[in-house]
């Protein structure tokens, strides 16, 4: 293997390349409307030396200020390369949100994933896990999720332009078009619309909610029941690795949040 004391420097050209893969990273800002902010490549060599590849989409990147959405973890994207090179090593990104090589349920691991071996970054794409740390998945090299401009309303309307936008497909917007330098532009206006249209939509809801509480009218949601059992079960099972958090959010029926939550409110009625 081709030893390489630094990181970033690319394997020569010269030396035989026997495999590459190529995936998509996509920050999910909700569950159907995802915007690609990198392309990922996996490179192995004759050699047995090996790379990883990020390629930055700017003109998405760029038009996401206005919800923070955190960044690639380990990759500085101030710097502005249009490759970042990860030689020799597994990126933070990689390594961070997939199973290790010594990880006791490996097998069933590969298994859920439809793989035999371990390929770090297959494993990602042929899986929906989600680190808990951000929003940020990985897709396979050309995916595509928009379907259609929507016209249920005006907030509908603005989620699914952000779909055409995070795509980077061609944008024509109700018949007109628009250069792809235009794009983070677009996305950063779009992305105020449609937090402003969310925001005063909640807003009336709970003002709604608030006249029907005094009215004697509304009641609430009726919280989710999930027995002490079960649940001190799921926990355990989620810590050691033997299930994923999409599997423990199906067997609970909660959402992530809640699920923690209860965690906690678990954890302190044991410590009781």
């Amino acid at each position: 293997m081709r030893m390489n004391k630094d990181v970033t420097t690319p394997i020569s050209k010269e030396v035989k390349r026997l495999y590459s893969l190529s995936g998509e990273v996509c920050f999910a800002y909700t569950k159907t409307t995802l915007f690609k902010v990198a392309r990922i490549t996996y490179e192995l060599f004759e050699d047995e030396s090996y790379q990883y590849l990020f390629e930055p989409y700017y003109d998405v990147v760029d038009g996401l200020e206005p919800v923070d959405w955190g960044g690639i973890p380990g990759i500085d994207l101030t710097l502005r390369k249009d490759c970042y090179y990860r030689v020799g090593v597994i990126p933070t990104f990689i390594s961070e949100r997939t199973p290790s090589p010594n990880r006791v349920n490996l097998h069933e691991e590969l298994r859920s994933a439809n793989l035999d071996h371990l390929n770090r970054l297959q494993w990602l794409i042929n899986t929906d896990t989600v680190y808990t740390g951000d929003k940020l998945i990985v897709e396979k090299d050309g995916f595509n999720n928009f379907s259609h401009i929507s016209t249920r309303s005006a907030q509908w309307r603005a989620l699914s332009i952000l779909q055409l936008l995070g795509m980077r497909l061609p944008i024509d917007i109700q018949g007109i078009h628009f250069d792809d330098s235009e794009r983070s532009t677009l996305i950063r206006a779009y992305l105020l619309e449609y937090e402003f249209l969310a925001t005063k939509r909640r807003v009336n809801q709970d003002r709604g909610q608030m006249e029907a509480r005094e009215r004697g009218v509304y009641t609430g949601r009726k919280p989710i029941e999930v027995s002490i059992p079960l649940l001190a079960e799921v926990r355990d099972r989620l810590a050691s690795g033997h299930i994923t958090l999409k599997e423990a959010l199906q067997v609970t029926k909660l959402s992530k949040a809640t699920l923690y939550r209860r965690f906690n409110e678990l954890k302190e009625s044991q410590n009781k």
